[in-house]
């Protein structure tokens, strides 16, 4: 029996099949891409319990590859990379990424990354599966819709509830503008970003101590937004 699917994209075949023989040596399924449209293709039929991406892909960025892949689920993801630049890998980690490694790697540390990654994942799924979220200052029933923030119930119209249960549905996923108005206004708005962002605005007037530095709805620049859930 598999111990899950891991898809591996990366650009060098060396490298490439040297991970695909350690990751399936371990008792994972594996597929490889070598190119992000390679990759985009085994997206669209079948979901990896984990991805490992190169950032530096011939037709694409691994960065934005993740972010793709963030816009449809919540699966780990581990950023592979030769840039050692702390800008690049907090852009990786912002836009979505769970983890990086370092070109030159060990691959038993990656091994290792990819059983931790996924041993979080599981705890995580289980955790939130839940119909309410709840910590000291906001309560969010998913159930029957209604918000309080410090025991005092919170009003919101229509769509400010729809984005809101839509986001805390899926904590600490990353949405684009785009994602978000189709799934909340299909074809109801006029403007998707500044729909979207409006509205994002109106609820951190209403859920937030500190609009200006949300702890909860975050923007993900040049990605788009995400519910930041803790129960501290």
């Amino acid at each position: 029996m598999s111990d899950g699917h891991i898809m591996i994209v990366e650009d060098e075949r060396d490298i490439r099949e040297l991970l695909r023989l350690c990751v399936a040596s371990c008792g994972f399924r594996v597929t490889t891409a070598g190119s992000a449209a390679e990759a985009r293709s085994l997206l669209g039929n079948e979901l990896p319990n984990l991805a490992l991406l190169d950032i530096n892909l011939p037709d694409g960025d691994g960065m934005e590859l993740c972010a793709e892949i963030r816009s449809r689920s919540d699966i780990p993801v581990i950023l592979v990379t030769c840039r050692k630049e702390g800008g690049d890998i907090v852009a990786g980690l912002e836009g979505g990424a769970n983890d990086y490694i370092v070109k030159p790697f060990d691959v038993e540390v990656v091994i290792a990354r990819i059983r931790v990654q996924l041993r979080s994942y599981a705890y995580w799924k289980q955790s939130y599966h839940k119909k309410r979220l709840r910590n000291r200052v906001l309560d969010i029933n998913l159930d029957s819709c209604d918000v309080t923030v410090r025991g005092q119930t919170v009003g919101l119209s229509a769509k400010e509830r729809q984005l809101l249960l839509f986001l805390a549905n899926h904590p600490n996923q990353v949405f684009s503008a785009s994602l978000l108005y189709d799934r909340i206004w299909g074809l109801e708005g006029t403007s998707e970003e500044s729909t979207v962002s409006v509205h994002i605005r109106y609820l951190r007037k209403k859920i937030e101590d500190n609009p200006s530095e949300p702890k909860y709805i975050q923007t993900v620049r040049g990605f788009g937004y995400k519910f930041c859930w803790t129960e501290d």
